[in-house]
C-alpha cells in the first residue's frame, strides 16, 4: 500500500518503490515516458489520500514536497 512507502519521500521516490505491471526489472530501467505517467498516477493517489485525511504533504524547505501518513 502506498501509505507504507511514504514517510518523507517525494512523489518520484514513492513511485519508484511501488510495484508496476511493466516489463522493466527496476525503476531505473523504466522508460522515461512511463516514469512520467507513473508519477502522475501516484500523485493522483496521493491527492486522493490527502483529501481523505490519510496523508499530508510537507514542504521540505527546498521547494520539494514529501508525503507523510496521518
Amino acid at each position: 500500500m502506498i501509505r507504507e512507502i511514504l514517510p518523507g519521500l517525494t512523489a518520484y521516490d514513492i513511485t519508484g518503490r511501488m510495484t508496476w505491471d511493466i516489463r522493466a526489472r527496476s525503476w531505473a530501467e523504466f522508460p522515461l515516458n512511463q516514469k512520467w505517467f507513473a508519477v502522475g498516477e501516484a500523485l493522483a493517489h496521493l491527492e486522493l489520500l490527502m483529501g481523505e485525511g490519510r496523508v499530508c504533504r510537507t514542504d521540505r524547505g527546498d521547494g520539494i514536497f514529501g508525503y507523510e501518513p496521518l
